[in-house]
């Protein structure tokens, strides 16, 4: 929920707000030096989050050569206004003019689409820890938006917690069988004919061919839900996982689509509202005031149809990610395993019970080295659960850049190259401005009933041996998923600038 009080700079009245997310505050917002000149103002900010790093090494295990890789964490942060009473607008940043404490990066997110609708911000240099930063400050071009210093408007600053995907090549499908149990519908290099797969290398963003022949990408499956679909082309649009791109390092949380719902119209947050509040772990409401509200803000969320998690991504100025940068994600540059989670080996840990307050953002999975709920607790867990200071990737149940629960929790959307309509997807980036249904509207995205996209990954109902949880899997890469399910979450992407 937003924090409000009363500021003036420079005749330009608002009131100012923070918000919250997993493991990330906003706080403190101000206005600072306007200019009149170029009609923009300094929105301030502190900004802080745990467990934050940037990081540098060679990967030796690439069946490939040897790999330079850099990594870090950012936050994804993004401004909405408005004139006091009505609807909330997205801030549009200026072209330069933001600082940031010693040490630290702002970088606009101003490429593929709507222009600097949000900026990331991370460390310059490698170091790992906590990252309180005081004094941020992102300029804001509020002449463009039709605003006066004699406006009286509310500023919201949103923040989310976001892994960078260096790029470079990697490896699609694990070169396992196709079994049960194991991975299903994999992808693999277009000479396969049966037995184990042939993992197949990304080496570009170019076009690629999708046939089954020699040197290009096909699937293990010729019918149904697991196929990669006919022969044809993905573009060289179609974001494939070489170029660098940035991955919400959780799925969406109770908390912050709370946040989102509260930052629509009326009919937008009804339109957007997924019920089955006190169902399965789902405690967003709303209270006497019509105000959406939540008993456990980072829990992951569910009940979600594509159009819930579409319509997030576009508020936010982010993306769907597609099927091969879901590959990417979970395995990096590293060598496939057969029938490998997204957290590098075959095995699943899962949880037998959870210690710590039911709501309370401190919960803790047993036995201590869990990555996977399968039905214990009945729903969604909190949001980097499995993860300690000191864990390893299996115990963190993450995927080799750092990005959590890929394999667990709930399915991941993703454009699919099943069908013509998700082949279609250029990559274009929400502008965080909805249609006056609550839609998602950008370009080129897979259509509100969800054709176009598919799901990855693993879920809490979901048995320990379903195929759905191996990396590589695709049995549901193609499925179509228009209305809302129990088992469904969402986590979005945008290509680095």
């Amino acid at each position: 929920m937003a924090l409000r009080g009363a500021w003036l700079a420079a005749g330009l009245a608002l009131a100012a707000g923070a918000a919250q997310a997993n493991n990330i505050r906003v706080a403190n917002v101000t206005l600072k030096h306007t200019d009149k000149k170029s009609g923009t103002v300094a929105v301030q900010f502190n900004l802080s989050w745990e467990n934050s790093w940037r990081d540098a090494w060679v990967e030796t295990n690439t069946g490939y050569g040897d790999a330079a890789v850099s990594n870090w964490d950012a936050a994804w942060v993004f401004i909405k206004w408005r004139n006091a009473g009505t609807n909330w607008n997205h801030a549009r940043l200026a072209a330069a003019g933001h600082t940031a404490p010693d040490g630290v990066a702002i970088d606009l997110g101003g490429n593929g689409g709507a222009t600097n609708v949000g900026a990331f911000i991370h460390r310059a240099a490698n170091g790992s820890g906590a990252l309180n930063l005081s004094g941020v400050q992102l300029r804001w071009n509020y002449a463009a938006a039709g605003l006066a210093l004699t406006n009286v408007i509310d500023i919201s600053v949103h923040a989310i917690e976001m892994v960078y995907i260096p790029q470079g090549p990697f490896w699609l499908g694990s070169g396992a069988a196709p079994a049960t149990p194991g991975e299903s519908g994999s992808f693999t290099e277009g000479a396969w004919t049966s037995g184990a797969t042939i993992p197949f290398r990304v080496a570009s963003e170019a076009a690629l061919t999708i046939s089954n022949a020699a040197g290009c990408l096909w699937g293990t499956s010729a019918s149904g839900n697991n196929t990669i679909g006919p022969a044809g082309v993905l573009s060289n649009a179609f974001p494939k996982g070489y170029k660098a791109f940035y991955c919400m390092k959780y799925e969406v949380t109770q908390g912050q689509y709370t946040e989102f719902l509260n930052r629509l119209s009326a009919s937008q947050a009804a339109a957007r509202f997924i019920g089955n509040t006190g169902t399965y772990r789902q405690t967003i409401g709303t209270n006497a005031a019509g105000v959406y509200t939540n008993g456990a803000p980072d829990y992951s969320l569910h009940f979600m149809s594509y159009a819930d998690g579409a319509a997030y991504a576009d508020w936010a100025g982010l993306r769907p990610m597609t099927e091969l940068e879901f590959e990417k994600a979970c395995r990096g540059p590293k060598a496939p395993v057969a029938n490998e989670m997204a957290w590098g080996d075959a095995t699943v840990r899962y949880i037998t019970s959870i210690a710590g307050t039911d709501g309370s953002g401190t919960e803790t999975a047993l036995p201590t080295n869990a990555n996977y709920n399968y039905q214990v607790p009945l729903g969604p867990v909190r949001a980097g659960i499995y993860a300690t200071a000191n864990s390893t990737r299996a115990k963190a149940g993450a995927g080799y850049y750092g990005v959590m629960e890929l394999s667990s929790i709930g399915y991941e959307p993703a454009v699919t190259v099943g069908n013509a309509t998700g082949r279609a997807f250029e990559g274009t980036h929400g502008d965080g401005i909805l249609d006056a249904g609550g839609n998602a509207d950008a370009l080129s995205w897979p259509a509100a009933n969800g054709t176009g996209a598919g799901r990855r990954g693993g879920a809490w109902d979901t048995s320990i041996w379903a195929n759905n949880i191996y990396t590589s899997s695709r049995t549901m890469a193609s499925q179509t998923y228009a209305a809302r399910w129990y088992m469904n979450g969402a986590r979005a992407v945008r290509t680095a600038p």
